[in-house]
């Protein structure tokens, strides 16, 4: 008996002489074979072929109607698509049959009359032939799959890589502007103006405000950022984007719906970014409902999971859905479907970005011509442990009298700086790079010195190197001014030395305040 799988394989008996192939089935289902078919007519073997999908067929050479040879021939299309093995049997043993049938695609002979073993030897080795032949095929198939996938992930890799550095080339460039906008606000906002410009004052601190939140959220996007925490309703975030676009969906005619759990726990999240997320969840499902026909539906649900350690926020329209072909490829940099002009293909990469850094993920359901139903699922988290560094620190006065050097290329950075501190009553120096700053602190002691990490000529980590090369004690008194995101060398030199940071963009409090503990702290 012959084991699985070749019990199962399907064998088409060809042969004009119906004695022979009950002869041949009789031969094959004693020996096991169960799944036999035949025929006498050599016309039917096209037809039989396509309808019974055989793993074998054993065909006579010479038949009326159509000989072997010309079975073979018409075959050979079929059988090029995949391995399907063909015994010819025949009492015709010249050589110009053989070298004929061989051209026509034969793959074995037996010559009547035949032995029987010998015949299902034959029989057994091309039906092995056939599934090492499928199982190859199949692993091939795997194997492209694989690539395919692999290919896919690399291009979404570079991709993402390519846009975080747009992203954060873009942060980088505004880091400065920011930083002098939040530094005039600070400045400006106690001293003694009119109600009118106070309140015009407050207006652009908010502004830049909300332009280093968005600053921020590309830096998270591209990895360079750590988001602001801290407890977050989801339910009342839902309800302020969907306020912040309630125009565009009244005038489109979008009934929107809520469906938010009560209970639904705190997440330990940034919320400005959270907010970004749903906005362009709402906005992208305000475009795909606006062309269909009413009632245009869009609804937004939370959902706690039974452990009370995630949660769910859901954005379902009524729109066209997304086609199951360009599913998978939605979430990747620079994707759109929307017409040249009209979309970046960033959003919801940079969604994805958002939910990935809070440790969630985000996917996509619903068939096509249902709507589009976005899930997000979030981990309610905990706020970190309590840093052991005191806090009195922060809440010391300044120490008037104490010399600062502040080095910065940019004037206006530079201005602002020794402006802030000379408020709070220390002496003020300015060095436009490190090689002036380097002369300066030949002729004068300075307790304090406030470098820009990038900047020509000679930049903040090659000043640090010479101030510690020539007097080492100096360096406990440097405070690193940082907006070189994107130099991987300046951040592991940052990390390496220790020394105090102010990123950028920075307010006129957080320059008081590092300054203040690096004082301090000596």
């Amino acid at each position: 008996m012959e084991p699985e799988p070749f019990r199962d394989a399907g064998i088409l008996i060809v042969d004009d002489e119906r004695s022979m192939v009950r002869l041949q089935e009789e031969l094959l289902a004693h020996a096991g074979y169960t799944n036999l078919r035949s025929t006498s007519d050599s016309r039917e073997v096209l037809g039989l072929c396509a309808a019974f999908q055989p793993d074998l067929i054993l065909l006579d050479l010479r038949m009326p109607n159509l000989d072997g040879i010309e079975v073979l021939r018409r075959l050979k299309p079929q059988r090029a698509e995949a391995y399907l093995p063909v015994l010819v049997l025949t009492a015709d043993v010249s050589r110009e049959s053989k070298r004929a049938a061989l051209e026509a695609g034969a793959s074995d002979f037996v010559i009547k009359p035949f032995e029987q073993i010998e015949l299902l030897l034959r029989v057994r080795n091309l039906l092995e032939m056939r599934f090492l032949h499928q199982d190859l095929r199949r692993q091939n198939e795997d194997l492209e799959l694989r690539i395919q996938e692999r290919t896919r992930q690399l291009l979404e890799a570079e991709k993402l890589a390519t846009m975080g550095n747009l992203l954060a080339g873009v942060a980088h460039e505004l880091n400065s502007p920011l930083s002098v906008i939040l530094g005039q606000v600070g400045l400006f906002a106690p001293s003694g103006v009119d109600p009118n410009a106070r309140t015009r004052i407050k207006d652009i601190g908010e502004a830049a405000d909300r332009c280093v939140r968005i600053v921020r959220s590309f830096l998270t996007m591209a990895r360079r950022h750590p988001p602001e925490r801290g407890h977050v309703s989801l339910n009342h975030l839902l309800r302020d984007a969907v306020e912040l676009l309630a125009f565009e969906l009244r005038i489109a005619n979008i009934e929107v719906g809520f469906d938010l759990a009560k209970d639904l726990p705190l997440v330990w999240a940034d919320a400005h970014q959270l907010k970004q997320v749903v906005v362009n969840l709402v906005t992208n499902a305000r475009q795909a409902v606006q062309d269909a026909a009413p009632p245009r539906r869009l609804t937004l649900r939370t959902r706690p999971d039974a452990q009370g350690q995630k949660v769910r926020i859901e954005v379902a329209d009524s729109g066209p859905g997304i086609p199951r072909e360009i599913r998978a490829r939605i979430f990747e940099p620079f994707f759109t479907t929307k017409p040249e002009g009209e979309g970046t293909g960033l959003g919801l990469a940079l969604a994805r970005g958002i939910v990935e850094s809070h440790g969630g993920e985000i996917d996509v359901e619903g068939a096509p011509g249902e709507g589009a139903r976005f899930v997000i699922d979030l981990p309610v988290g905990a706020p970190p442990a309590p840093a052991d560094e005191p806090d009195d620190l922060d809440a010391a006065p300044p120490v008037p009298g104490k010399t600062i050097l502040v080095v910065d290329d940019e004037p206006a950075v530079a201005s602002l700086l020794a402006e802030a501190l000379s408020r709070d009553g220390y002496k003020v120096d300015l060095a436009a790079n490190g090689a002036i700053a380097l002369r300066m602190l030949g002729t004068r002691d300075y307790d304090l010195i406030v470098s820009d990490s990038g900047m020509p000529v000679l930049n903040g980590p090659e000043l640090y190197c010479e101030v510690e090369r020539r007097e080492p004690r100096l360096t406990r008194r440097f405070v690193f001014v940082t907006g070189d995101i994107l130099n991987a060398r300046t951040l592991a030199f940052l990390a390496r030395t220790g020394a105090p940071q102010l990123e950028k963009p920075f307010t006129v409090e957080s320059v008081k305040r590092v300054v203040r503990r690096a004082l301090l702290a000596q």
